[in-house]
């Protein structure tokens, strides 16, 4: 995946036609997909991009439904023996499958397909709800296989170790919501007229993230239109600043622009590898994956008009976190998976001693420990955080700039904002660099 980093880092161009090839075709056919079609989208070829998110979404599907008929799913795969984590198929984290169809969603968008994107974050908020269920059935696969061995004591070490990381998943409550796919949600909402479910999902996003500015506004702006007066007065006396602050979409000769900003990269796993005895076969090394980065603030957008501050966007989801947090809510599903297949090379080399002597069981012992690789797959182009701004501004064509201390010189957008119209201006930064699309309603 590196070349498609460096790539959108460097603004180097790479061929979509031969890029990923068989790696699209693989047992882990759903990671590629998601990569090529996220490289795609940023850099504005949403037909590959749509494309590719289509065929991890099918192959999402196809797998979820053989689930569905072997009740025994989970547990064999709790259970499995094989070499290491990586020969078992990607199937995809729970946070990654809700941002494959956000991301779905807004290649609807910037295509003018609003009933496209409405089908798209309809999905993608039954899939917040599913990736809880479907985490929920792998823990009790695990915890069920751990009472069978007999192991259930057995993973203390393993949280020692990812103790590291508790201060970071600790800034989400799960990673199976986020606030910035139910504030996309809404915005579509509005777009297609449908008040009352935009509503419901700014306040599932104002829940998850209440300190945003920008939520706030729209959750009250809401409450006021559809006359929702007893949560209105409530949210007038949690949010006073900003019900002064309303933005005025209905405003003559005025327009919307909402500024969706994703910033960087989400960190990579890295692995580590902690001995474990293992009954009379002496010591095994089990490997791990792990966050290590240190974790840095997020920095926001500003957006300027002619030197005139429109304004500066704020964070709506911290996607690092949801990668922490995910890995933190697998690691007893994973300790199972890796102390059971430690036991199980345990005693292989057992039987290589008593077959071969010292000489055997030392040769296994070291083909254990060179076998031994953690799983560091996961969707390595997503961003690091996501970011908002919604403001109302004079209807007209604007050459905005965009200006972050991480991009070097400020770039430029050109956008036009029709009156009582919406404007959504898409901003990724990677590296130095920054891409921006730009779609008027």
């Amino acid at each position: 995946m590196q070349p498609l980093v460096n790539s959108m880092s460097n603004r180097t161009t790479i061929d979509l036609s031969q890029c990923l090839l068989s790696e699209c075709k693989n047992s882990d056919l759903i990671l590629y997909n998601m990569e090529r079609g996220r490289y795609a989208q940023v850099i504005g070829n949403l037909d590959v991009s749509m494309a590719d998110f289509s065929a991890s979404m099918d192959k999402i599907r196809r797998n979820d439904e053989k689930a569905l008929f072997s009740a025994s799913a989970f547990g064999a795969n709790v259970a499995s023996t094989v070499v290491n984590d990586n020969a078992i198929p990607y199937e995809g984290e729970g946070y990654e499958r809700v941002l494959l169809h956000h991301y779905q969603a807004l290649n609807y968008l910037k295509k003018k397909d609003l009933d496209g994107a409405g089908v798209e974050v309809r999905r993608a908020n039954a899939e917040q709800n599913e990736a809880l269920k479907h985490f929920e059935k792998e823990l009790d696969g695990a915890q069920e296989e751990a009472e069978k061995k007999r192991i259930s004591g057995s993973s203390a070490r393993i949280d020692t170790q990812y103790a590291q990381m508790d201060e970071v998943a600790g800034k989400v409550k799960n990673s199976f919501q986020n606030a910035y796919t139910f504030y996309v949600s809404g915005f579509i909402y509005e777009l297609l007229r449908q008040q009352n479910d935009a509503y419901i999902d700014y306040k599932k996003a104002l829940e998850i993230y209440p300190e945003n500015r920008y939520l706030q506004q729209d959750v009250l702006r809401l409450a006021a239109e559809l006359d929702m007066r007893e949560e209105l007065d409530t949210l007038k006396q949690r949010f006073p600043l900003e019900n002064k602050r309303l933005i005025g979409g209905d405003v003559t000769g005025s327009g919307e622009l909402l500024v969706l900003f994703e910033d960087g990269f989400v960190p990579q796993k890295h692995e580590i590898k902690i001995p474990l005895p293992v009954g009379k076969a002496g010591v095994i090394a089990i490997a791990f994956p792990i966050y290590q980065e240190r974790w840095s603030s997020q920095v926001p957008l500003r957006i300027l008009n002619k030197s005139e501050l429109i304004g500066s966007t704020e964070p709506i989801c911290d996607v690092r976190a949801l990668a922490v947090k995910a890995l933190k809510e697998k690691a007893p599903v994973i300790a199972t998976r890796q102390i059971i297949r430690a036991i199980a090379k345990g005693a292989t080399a057992a039987e290589a001693k008593k077959q071969m002597g010292d000489l055997g069981q030392f040769a296994t012992i070291v083909w254990n420990l060179v076998s031994e690789n953690a799983d560091l797959r996961s969707w390595l182009t997503l961003p690091a955080n996501a970011q908002i701004l919604r403001t109302t501004l004079p209807a007209g064509r604007y050459s905005l700039s965009l200006q972050h201390p991480q991009a070097g010189e400020p770039r430029y957008a050109d956008v036009e904002i029709n009156a009582n119209g919406k404007t959504v201006l898409h901003v990724v930064r990677a590296g130095r660099q920054m891409y921006n699309s730009v779609t008027t309603f």
